[in-house]
Order: structure tokens, then C-alpha cells, then sequence
């Protein structure tokens, strides 16, 4: 059985933004906003937009981590699983990159599983942004179906 091993951003339904050592999430379709903020999170969401498989993501984990090899894929293969499960990211073999992940050069610290946090509270309204109204080409342009 084939196992995908690269993903990309569910773009354009999702955007991120990393601010102050945590990942904010938006899924723009289903109204729910998600926070990542252990710094192996925050690695790994950066290494997945930069198109990295979960092979070279899974080596720079054991490179900057004390933890085994077992609960690093482990802990990888959940966050993974989260991800994909909220539609954040999807599996996409087009999407791998050249670029290496830069070796780590400093020492390594103790690890913390990433946990995706999701909030609901703001659903309504981030539902209700008009721009979910647009096509491809962007806002203020309606696509033809809508303005019929």
C-alpha cells in the first residue's frame, strides 16, 4: 500500500500566519480557526508549507530532539492525522521540495508534542466574510454563478 508522505496548505480555503512562536489557522470553508504553539508545531506546520515530505521532517525531528525515533514519527504521524482530518492540508506529491532543511547546529532539547487546538467561537462570523463570494481572480470580482 502507498503511504503519501508530502502535503501541501489546503490553499486557498486556509491561511496561516505565524506570530510570536504560535501558528494561527483559519480553515476559511468551515468557519474554525486552530493555534499551534509547541515549537516542534511551528516547525513542522513551516516545513509543510515549505513542501517538505514526512521523511525530511521526521530527520530534522530527531536532529533537534531528544526523543526516540518511535515517539518522534508517532508524534508526527498524530499531528499529520489532525491536520489532514480538519482539511488544514492535503496530500500532494507535486508539492515536494528541493530545498533541504538546513542541518541543526545547536543542542538538542527536550520535545514537546504538537497539539492542534481548535476554536469554534468565532464560526458565524468568519462565515459570513463576503469574501468567500469571490472566485480565483479575487475580491471585489463575484463570480458569475453568485451574481445571478
Amino acid at each position: 500500500m502507498f503511504i503519501v508522505s508530502i502535503y501541501r496548505i489546503n490553499v486557498p480555503s486556509v491561511v496561516s500566519e505565524t506570530i510570536d512562536g504560535e501558528v494561527i489557522i483559519i480553515n476559511l470553508e468551515a468557519g474554525y480557526y486552530y493555534s499551534v504553539d509547541s515549537a516542534a508545531g511551528v516547525q513542522i506546520w513551516s516545513w509543510l508549507e515549505a513542501g517538505q515530505s514526512f521523511d525530511t521532517i521526521l530527520s530534522a525531528l530527531l536532529d533537534r530532539y531528544a526523543a526516540s525515533a518511535d515517539s518522534l514519527r508517532a508524534a508526527l504521524s498524530s499531528f499529520i492525522d489532525q491536520l489532514t482530518n480538519e482539511g488544514l492540508i492535503v496530500p500532494d506529491a507535486s508539492a515536494l521540495s528541493s530545498a533541504a532543511i538546513p542541518a541543526h547546529d545547536g543542542a538538542t532539547r527536550a520535545f514537546q508534542a504538537p497539539m492542534l487546538q481548535k476554536f469554534t467561537d468565532m464560526q458565524d462570523l468568519l462565515l459570513l466574510d463576503p469574501i468567500h463570494e469571490v472566485d480565483e481572480s479575487g475580491w471585489p470580482r463575484v463570480p458569475q454563478t453568485a451574481q445571478e
